[in-house]
């Protein structure tokens, strides 16, 4: 009996093997898959046991961070197809607000969770199982939803390079494993998973022993960082991480598959996130006929210094964006169009065209609207799109310029596409920092590449100012811009802090989560923009660090309960800080 038994297993495994090697890579991905989900399920109806039976809370940790790495295995995937659910299962511990819907949603998943257990305070059971129930019950709906998927090729390669470049941009900044710090364990999970598909397509990339000693290596080099705070993030992504990109992009060309090609910021042909040309400018454009060309990028530059747009012929949109200080205006706030000051600072409008909205407020959703804001604005331009397409009609030199660039009549479009199209020639990507991580070692300073290696860890910024960007614009697919709260103040007296009244986006919407919520601007060639923040109330970047170094206006004792940035002290030392201020001076690029 027992010898039919193992006759048995040894028949059903040959079997398997037999079944699975008469499968396609794409349907033995979809089978690697599910099993991997099944086992993340049931690790997850184990951690809720224990839950239930009220198991001390170092052991809950333990299960917990077992579980993160279930989920680990099987996030290349889960992230690119079932993307909605996602965020219940692996999404930022707070509030999802839908504008449109004019609702607010309860986060969910393993990052609440981690908050729940990875806490000083005792265990609230009750929300703990709560939060754990409502996890499997997402769970399953991914696993649901993966029944109804028709996988490609093309599209397993393109979730697992997306997978690198998610762990290149959050993985190893922590971002969301802020109470662990378990971000160096889940990174040798990611690339061990990474390896385990690459593997099953070995029949058809040339050369998968090349990927797998390229992974091989980029764990050795992960088994001998000693803790999060040390790791050399500059030499992993650079040593590690693009070389197997770029050797990935090379493998899947070689094979004829193609890139997927969707039209979003970045590139479906990118092999890494910090080649030239990784991100297309021109993405956002809802309309193909108004993407920019040379004559509109140059109509637009022309437009961009004329007073005529404004209502009193003098101002024009280079008054508060000037090219020598990387198009910002380096006054606290702006000159408005009358005698005083307007609200707010100028920011550099350079790189504007990789956000999803703009203004500080992240009230206009393109840069179409934003040249129409502005020039409509009464404490701005206080001008008329109508009035300046009459002004161009009677201008044989504009006639000029408007028939080389468009081929119909004149219209108030034509002006802020102009605007747009100038505004969108605006991302050189070429600073310090680029060429660095192109491969010359040579370009940033010793201190730079430690302070890359603080801004991406224990201070914490790359959790916000995400790169290579550095706005709030979210990897991997960089499809949504975020905002933040972080209880700015009015002054830099931080011994007696003083909340700055501006609202934010709570000035257009009552929604308190977006009360003093401002948009994350680019930290590109923030050595040219000073004076920092919404309202230009820190004069350098030693005060804007000395800010975040107290944990923003809840970490200096201020009523922010709303403050989306952590409020713990970071506990930089003063040469840290200037580390992480020499690594942001790098960020300048080379034109300016």
């Amino acid at each position: 009996m027992r010898y039919f038994f193992k006759l048995t297993i040894v028949c059903s495994a040959l079997w398997f093997l037999s079944a699975c090697s008469k499968q396609s890579p794409s349907q033995q991905v979809r089978e690697y898959f599910i099993g991997d989900l099944n086992i993340v399920i049931n690790k997850n109806d184990d951690f809720l046991g224990k839950a239930r039976g009220g198991s001390p809370k170092r052991e809950l940790q333990h299960e917990f961070l077992k579980l993160r790495l279930r989920y680990k295995q099987i996030e290349a995937f889960a992230e690119y197809f079932t993307p909605s659910t996602v965020k219940l299962v692996n999404g930022a511990p707070l509030d999802e607000v839908e504008d449109e819907e004019n609702a607010v949603f309860e986060p969910g998943g393993l990052q609440v969770i981690e908050e729940l257990i990875f806490t000083d305070d005792a265990i609230d059971k009750d929300e703990l199982i709560r939060h754990i129930r409502k996890l499997q019950v997402n769970l399953k709906r991914i696993k649901m939803l993966w029944e109804d998927i028709q996988l490609t090729d093309a599209q397993a390669l393109d979730a697992l390079r997306l997978e690198m470049f998610r762990l290149t941009t959050l993985g190893i900044s922590g971002f969301d494993t802020p109470g662990s710090g378990n971000a160096v364990e889940e990174s040798k999970t990611v690339l061990t998973a990474f390896r385990e598909y690459i593997d099953i397509y070995d029949k058809v990339l040339h050369d998968t022993d090349a990927l797998n000693e390229k992974v091989e290596a980029a764990l050795i080099f992960l088994e001998a960082q000693k803790d999060f705070n040390s790791l050399d993030r500059a030499a992993f992504i650079t040593e590690h991480l693009n070389p197997i990109c770029q050797l990935l992009h090379n493998e899947q060309k070689k094979a004829g598959i193609a890139f997927i090609q969707d039209g979003k910021l970045l590139r479906g042909d990118a092999a890494t996130l910090f080649e030239p040309g990784a991100f297309d400018a021109e993405a956002l454009v809802t309309n193909p006929d108004f993407k920019s060309t040379a004559d509109r990028v140059a109509l637009g530059e022309k437009l961009f210094y004329d007073g005529k747009l404004s209502g009193n012929g003098n101002t024009n949109c280079g008054s508060c964006h000037s090219p020598a200080l990387a198009y910002s205006d380096g006054l606290k706030t702006s000159k408005g169009f009358v005698n005083g000051n307007i609200l707010r600072n100028a920011p550099t409008i350079m790189y504007a065209a990789l956000q999803q909205a703009t203004f500080y407020d992240l009230r206009s959703p393109s840069l179409e609207d934003q040249a129409s804001d502005v020039i409509h604005n009464t404490d701005e331009m206080h001008g008329s799109l109508q009035a300046i397409t009459k002004m161009i009609a009677s201008d044989d030199a504009y006639v000029s310029l408007f028939k080389k660039a468009y081929s119909d009549s004149i219209q108030p479009i034509h002006v802020q596409n102009a605007l747009a199209s100038f505004v969108r020639s605006l991302s050189p990507f070429n600073s310090s920092f680029d060429q660095y991580m192109r491969g010359d070692k040579k370009a940033l300073t010793d201190g730079q590449v430690k302070g890359f290696n603080l801004f991406m860890g224990k201070a914490k910024c790359g959790t916000c100012h995400f790169i290579p960007l550095f706005n709030g614009t979210v990897p991997p697919d960089y499809q949504r811009s975020e905002s933040e709260v972080l209880g700015v103040t009015s002054n830099t007296d931080f011994k007696h802090p003083v909340m700055d009244s501006d609202l934010g986006r709570g000035r257009h919407n009552k929604f308190p989560q977006w009360q003093n919520a401002f948009k994350t601007s680019s930290l590109r060639n923030i050595g040219k923009t000073a004076p920092y923040m919404h309202n230009g109330a820190y004069a350098t970047l030693e005060q804007v660090m000395d800010f975040y170094n107290e944990g923003g206006g809840a970490g200096m004792g201020l009523s922010v309960p709303n403050q989306t940035l952590a409020a713990d002290k970071l506990e930089l030392t003063p040469q840290e800080i200037q580390h992480v201020i020499s690594f942001m001076e790098s960020l300048t690029d080379k034109s300016l």
